[in-house]
């Protein structure tokens, strides 16, 4: 439940809201443990629990792979946000440039715009029909004066003396679909033009951090937890699993109603 608090902005989900049902949860008697890292679900069944649910979400920050990536004023949406969501203090200069088309991509753009950023622009690689972030975002965003660079794409950050200057990025045109069903972006050849930015915040998609699970757990080729669509339990016994772990990143509604369908197992897996 993590992303509730630090991943989404104030403005789309009040903290008094996450507050209030927080509040509700723990009234029925539910107890909760914070600074409490499992590493071993078999640590679990050893002090006497009958049935483990895993909700860690989908926070790996997905790469570009482009020369530069690790300047220093290059950051990732999931943790720009958390920064700015916990209070910390983030530079982040005039000129931004937000690279990705969904959701967290418009977030970042619109929380960079409230932190006083006078220019910020959304690049994307393929065209504005295309973006998977909700259309009243992004009508939102443009109405805030934030601008939209529909089919174009980076390919290197630019530098000078080890420090973040601009971005170097390609036109892109639609190609054949791909295996999803939408036309492929292709580079348009000799189409390569420069941005000077402050700031990039990388927004190009999240993943499931692997390493912060057990190893016994299988996977999808997609990189998310194995399960059974009915029951939502894992190839591990008694163990079950739902959200963004499982779906992908998904939308808040979707991750409670996952967590609703395995709680109705897991009572079923006890003799319910």
């Amino acid at each position: 439940g993590g992303l509730l608090r630090w991943g989404i902005p104030e403005y789309r989900l009040p903290n008094a809201i996450v507050d209030r049902d927080i509040a509700d949860i723990l009234e029925v008697g539910i107890e909760l443990r914070t600074s409490t890292p499992v590493t071993d679900l078999a640590s679990l069944f050893n002090q006497g629990f009958d049935a483990v649910y895993l909700a860690t979400g989908a926070l790996s920050s997905r790469r570009m792979g482009i020369p530069g990536e690790n300047t220093p004023g290059v950051m990732h949406a999931l943790s720009f946000l958390k920064k700015v969501n916990l209070g910390q203090k983030v530079e982040i200069g005039n000129r931004i440039a937000v690279i990705g088309g969904g959701n967290a991509a418009v977030d970042a753009a619109r929380v960079a715009l409230r932190l006083g950023a006078q220019d910020v622009t959304i690049i994307y690689r393929r065209s504005r029909e295309e973006l998977p972030a909700l259309a009243e975002e992004i009508e939102e965003a443009e109405r805030e004066g934030i601008k939209l660079h529909i089919l174009a794409n980076p390919t290197r950050v630019l530098t000078a003396d080890g420090k973040l200057k601009g971005l170097r990025c390609v036109r892109m045109q639609l190609g054949s679909p791909d295996a999803g069903g939408r036309r492929r972006p292709v580079p348009v050849e000799g189409s390569e033009f420069d941005v000077e930015v402050d700031t990039v915040i990388i927004a190009v998609g999240q993943e499931v951090d692997k390493e912060t699970l057990p190893s016994n757990l299988q996977f999808t080729s997609f990189g998310t937890l194995q399960v059974d669509p009915e029951t939502l339990q894992t190839n591990v016994e008694g163990v079950f699993a739902g959200g963004d772990v499982v779906s992908g990143p998904a939308d808040v509604i979707a991750a409670i109603a996952s967590g609703r369908l395995a709680a109705s197992s897991i009572d079923s897996y006890l003799g319910g």
